[in-house]
């Protein structure tokens, strides 16, 4: 019997020139209980005949990519800390360990799995449960020499007490709940003396100390958009849409029939979109509503989870549904391994 090839997408980056990456998941192996996680790239213009190109993570279970634009290296970070740095063509090519990040692995001390990774001024950086915050330092001259440092200090929670067998899965979920990590699941600011770590609770990094900060909503958010200093957007669950900064504050544009868990955000031609569980939204400034939005797929566009926006396009990653918007058409990618979405 072959085994299906469904795939489902748990994040995407946009490299440019029409090009994504993504990290998936394989169905057949998920619904087993097995963790099999592969990195796809597809990039048309460069590959017109066969655009598609799929490598397998073997003990990786991947949760972020990222482009580190300055240096056109893709990035790949699994929940253990794993993280691999790669060029165009695969050169260079470097993997690295966050020391301390996870759960099973050899580095891990009980601070749980980490869930994001961006670049962020001239580093890339990496949060997770814990309030776990690490951020690569280099010599500015060839990132895969650099090393993983803490960047939580006195923010990051204690380390977990050793975990069950990671096969019993209710074990597992009530030693998470027994230890209450407090999990940072977006990262992001204009630069690495302004930064925002979003998840169970919200902190600022301004170049010297984590400060908490109080906000005009209790919802646990899940992702941020910087469109300016002064223009900071962080979205969450139950329609939380909040738009300041840490300085002057952040007001809340959500309504109270706002129910919609809020999951990806983007600026893109003088527009926010947000993706959500229930489809795309965007934040109109004329009536000051979120209202739904409606593509040109047909048809609709199906889910949405993650947003970008790369060279102009914008992209948005569903669990199953990858499509692109130019500004005037949008535009559905067929994933092979996938059923046609019809």
């Amino acid at each position: 019997m072959s085994i299906p090839t469904d795939k489902t997408i748990q994040a995407g980056a946009a490299i440019g020139n029409g090009s994504v990456l993504l990290a998936e998941t394989l169905d057949y192996a998920q619904k087993h209980g097995h963790d099999i996680t592969f990195v796809s790239g597809y990039a048309p213009k460069q590959l017109p005949h066969d655009p598609w190109r799929v490598l397998p993570y073997e003990g990786w279970f991947v949760v972020s990519v990222a482009l580190f634009e300055k240096y056109a290296l893709r990035c790949v970070l699994s929940r253990e800390g794993q993280v691999r740095l790669y060029g165009p063509g695969g050169k260079p090519d470097h993997r690295m360990q966050i020391p301390e990040a996870g759960v099973f692995g050899d580095a891990a001390v009980g601070l749980g799995y980490v869930n994001r990774l961006r670049a962020i001024g001239s580093t890339l950086m990496v949060c997770g449960q814990s309030r776990q915050v690490y951020r690569l330092e280099w010599n500015g001259d060839d990132p895969g020499q650099g090393s993983w440092a803490d960047m939580a200090g006195p923010m990051r929670q204690q380390p977990m007490t050793e975990p069950p067998d990671e096969a019993d899965e209710a074990a597992f979920d009530a030693w998470l709940d027994a230890n209450d990590a407090i999990d940072l699941v977006d990262i992001n600011g204009p630069d690495e003396s302004d930064v925002y770590a979003v998840g169970d609770e919200t902190w600022h990094w301004n170049g010297f100390e984590w400060r908490q900060i109080a906000l005009p909503s209790d919802e646990p958010l899940a992702a941020i958009k910087v469109i300016s200093p002064r223009d900071v957007v962080l979205v969450g669950h139950n329609g939380t849409l909040l738009r300041g900064n840490a300085v002057e504050g952040f007001r809340d544009l959500s309504f109270v029939d706002d129910n919609q868990n809020f999951t990806g955000v983007e600026w893109f031609e003088n527009r926010l979109y947000l993706a959500s569980n229930t489809g795309l939204f965007i934040y109109d400034d004329a009536s000051r509503r979120i209202q739904p939005y409606r593509t040109t797929l047909k048809p609709e566009l199906q889910d949405t989870h993650q947003l970008e926006v790369r060279d102009g396009v914008l992209w948005s990653f569903g669990f199953k549904d990858l499509a692109h918007f130019d500004g005037k058409v949008w535009t559905r990618v067929h994933h092979p391994d996938n059923p046609p979405i019809r």
